[in-house]
């Protein structure tokens, strides 16, 4: 499948209730090796040579952003030292604000162990967050992940091999609703931060910033 026809449907099912159609459409992108090529050509057209707002990070490109939902693939490292740990957030348990769906398009895939949350909203309070069992799955090609927006909490570990995803991120009407937050949490399972994305994010413009003022 093109990425062109793929964000049509893929548009077309996020308005929808059901959501078992996405994760076809989402295996048969991943099968299109030429996909991050489409992307940037789709860019060029579009931005030309400026970075517009399909940048994400130095190890994701954006191949569609709306805002209804965002698609990107990212690249993931085996790791040795804790600073290569920390730039990936391999092993740090979080949630996320918004609905996930990630698949294996390269490499033996990073692990991600998930696990539900039963008090999502209480956890603005400092609460502990109360989860179900945990489900580990290995994001090698073809491999599904889901997760729900602020109600299910995972982590990754390094794959052994360097690895791409293609992730399917879906606004949640939520976001913002008084109490329920993305968390991630420290090592005795105590809500920490709220926001890691919006933590990306202004990373992100930092750096940008800076570019911008070194090409004036």
């Amino acid at each position: 499948m093109n990425l062109r026809k793929g964000i049509e449907r893929l548009q077309a099912l996020v308005r929808k209730p059901g959501r078992e159609p996405i994760q076809d459409v989402l295996r048969a992108l991943a099968e299109n090796r030429g996909l991050l090529g489409e992307g940037v050509r789709a860019h060029l057209g579009e931005h030309g040579f400026t970075r517009g707002d399909q940048a994400y990070n130095a190890y994701s490109f954006s191949l569609f952003h709306s805002l209804e939902m965002s698609l990107r693939m990212t690249l993931w490292m085996p790791v040795e030292a804790k600073v290569e740990q920390q730039t990936f957030i391999y092993g740090l348990p979080h949630t996320h604000d918004f609905e996930l769906y990630a698949v294996g398009y390269h490499g033996s895939g990073y692990l991600s162990v998930t696990q539900p949350i039963e008090n999502a909203a209480q956890l603005s309070d400092g609460a502990k967050p109360i989860v179900g069992a945990a489900e580990s799955r290995r994001l090698s090609p073809g491999t599904l992940l889901h997760l729900r927006a602020f109600d299910d909490m995972h982590y990754v570990m390094p794959p052994d091999e360097f690895s791409i995803s293609l992730a399917l991120m879906i606004a949640d009407a939520r976001r913002g609703q008084p109490g329920l937050r993305a968390w991630s949490f420290d090592q005795d399972m105590q809500p920490i931060h709220s926001g890691i994305d919006d933590h990306d994010a202004d990373t992100y413009r930092c750096i940008e910033a800076l570019w911008q003022t070194h090409r004036r």
